[in-house]
C-alpha cells in the first residue's frame, strides 16, 4: 500500500493546501470564517521550461543578427547534394580542434549528468533538482561557446564527416521516440507494433543518451550561421537541449510539450 505524503495529501485541495489543521486541531481559517488556502507555489520545472524557451528564442535572434559578418568567408562552390557548403575550403588545426574538442566535451559532460542522475535521483519532481540545473548550466556555456567558436574558427565538425550523418541523427531520434511511444499510442494507426518488453526497456532506460548524442552532434555539426535553415534548425537543436536537461521532472514528460517538440521536426 502506498504511503501518503505531504504531496499526496494536496491534490484536489484548492490551491495546494494541505489537510493540516491549526493547533486546536481544526483547520486554519481566514478572518471570515472561511478555510484558509495558501497559494500554490508555482512550479520550477515549469518556469524552467518557459525561461529556457525564451533563451533558444532570444539567441536564435543573435544568431540571426551576428550572421552577416560570416558572409565575408570563402567558402568552395557547391558539388551537389553530398556536398556541405558551409565549411572552410582550408581548415586549420585550431577550427577542427575546436570543433571536435567543443563537441567532444559537450557531450561528455551530458552523458555524465544523465549517468549520475539515473544512478542518483530517479525520482521525478515539479522541482528542479540538481543535475537539472547542472546540465541548463552547461548547455547555456556551450551554446555561448559554440557562437563564439563559429565567429572565431567557423567550422563544425561538417568539415570531416558526412552530411548524412548529421540526417542519420535525427532520423535515429524520431525512430526512437516511435519505439518509446509504441505502447501509448502504437506505431501504425493506432496499433502497437509487436515489440518485445525487453527492447522497450532497453529503449527507455538508454533513450537519454541516444537522444543527448543526436542533439549534440548535429548541434556541433553545423556552424551558427544565419540562413533561414540553420536559424530554423538552432533553435530546434536549442529547444531538444532544453527538454534533455529537464530529465527526471514532470514538465519533461508532458505531453502538450513533447508533441510539439515533435511536430516541430
Amino acid at each position: 500500500m502506498k504511503t501518503l505524503t505531504r504531496e499526496d495529501a494536496t491534490v484536489g485541495l484548492p490551491g495546494g493546501a494541505s489537510a493540516r489543521t491549526g493547533g486546536a486541531g481544526r483547520h486554519e481559517r481566514a478572518s471570515d470564517g472561511a478555510p484558509a488556502t495558501r497559494p500554490s507555489a508555482p512550479r520550477r520545472d515549469g518556469l524552467a521550461l518557459c525561461a529556457g524557451i525564451l533563451f533558444s528564442l532570444v539567441f536564435s535572434g543573435v544568431i540571426w543578427l551576428a550572421g552577416e559578418r560570416l558572409n565575408a568567408i570563402p567558402r568552395l562552390p557547391d558539388q551537389g547534394v553530398a556536398w556541405y557548403y558551409w565549411k572552410l575550403p582550408e581548415p586549420t588545426f585550431w577550427s577542427r580542434a575546436t570543433a571536435w574538442g567543443g563537441y567532444t566535451a559537450h557531450q561528455l559532460a551530458l552523458w555524465g549528468i544523465i549517468y549520475y542522475a539515473q544512478a542518483r535521483v530517479r525520482r521525478y519532481t515539479t522541482s528542479l533538482h540538481g543535475v537539472n540545473v547542472a546540465a541548463l548550466a552547461v548547455n547555456a556555456g556551450f551554446i555561448l561557446l559554440h557562437f563564439l567558436q563559429t565567429h572565431l574558427c567557423y567550422d563544425g565538425l561538417a568539415q570531416d564527416v558526412s552530411i548524412f550523418s548529421s540526417q542519420g541523427s535525427v532520423i535515429l531520434l524520431l525512430v526512437w521516440v516511435l519505439l518509446l511511444e509504441n505502447d501509448r499510442r502504437g506505431l501504425f494507426l493506432g496499433k502497437r507494433a509487436p515489440f518485445s518488453k525487453d527492447v522497450v526497456r532497453f529503449a527507455r532506460k538508454y533513450h537519454g543518451y541516444v537522444f543527448s548524442w543526436a542533439a549534440v552532434y548535429t548541434f556541433w555539426y553545423h556552424p551558427m550561421e544565419a540562413t533561414s535553415g540553420h536559424l530554423i534548425g538552432f533553435l530546434y537543436m536549442l529547444l531538444l537541449l532544453l527538454q534533455g536537461s529537464l530529465f527526471f521532472t514532470r514538465v519533461h514528460v508532458n505531453r502538450w510539450w513533447t508533441f510539439a517538440l515533435e511536430a516541430m521536426c
